[in-house]
């Protein structure tokens, strides 16, 4: 960013992608984001450990809770496309909209380091009785049946083929599953039925006392 004069007045300075200097600020950029996107999960798994996350759910419209996870992730990785299928009808949630936000982020980013550019990337919602089901399923690599037992137990990382696969320390699936809990919900994870690719699912009840009983 470079200063107009003395007028206070900013003006952005692109640079081009053949320039050398492009891939490193690009570097730079997605490690900034990765460490970002650390630290909210590390002080959300403190909080929950620690007792002291609070649930602020209020009735959210799920397409824009979903929205805003896919506009983030879309910063992360421009290059991905992210299909979104919602009800036709306005579907009203109770939920703390930054938590399933955090739930929703986390999936698709799991999704992302597991795919490769150009396989597909969906997160769908729809109702189901009294329940709101959320699924986000791909067409990567899939989960090993060694891992599937373990993908939701904290600090365990699978063997992923995906180039960031090796950046992730097994805390963001294990958040996702406590806070789904918190709410109520339940989330599972298992290989796609219909071809290759992974698939989670997890539910929000659409009533307060409509928790899944363990």
């Amino acid at each position: 960013i470079a200063q107009n004069g003395l007028t206070g007045n900013f003006q952005s300075v692109m640079t081009d992608k053949t320039d050398a200097r492009f891939s490193l600020a690009e570097g730079i950029y997605k490690d900034a984001d990765w460490l970002h996107s650390l630290v909210e999960n590390i002080l959300s798994l403190t909080r929950l450990q620690d007792g002291r996350l609070t649930l602020n759910k209020q009735p959210e419209a799920v397409e824009e809770v979903m929205g805003a996870a896919v506009l983030t992730i879309g910063k992360r990785a421009p290059e991905r496309e992210i299909a979104v299928q919602i009800p036709d009808d306005l579907l009203m949630v109770p939920m703390d909209a930054r938590l399933i936000g955090q739930v929703l982020v986390n999936l698709l980013d799991n999704a992302v380091k597991h795919t490769q550019p150009g396989e597909e990337i969906c997160v769908t919602v729809f109702k189901d009785n009294d329940f709101a089901v959320f699924t986000v399923a791909d067409r990567g690599t899939g989960i090993s049946e060694r891992d599937l037992p373990h993908v939701f137990q904290m600090f365990y990382t699978t063997q992923g083929k995906g180039p960031d696969a090796k950046r992730g320390i097994g805390l963001g699936l294990a958040i996702c599953e406590s806070i789904v809990t918190a709410h109520g919900g339940t989330i599972h994870a298992q290989n796609r039925t219909d071809g290759k690719g992974a698939e989670f699912t997890f539910t929000l009840p659409l009533k307060e006392g409509d928790a899944v009983e363990k």
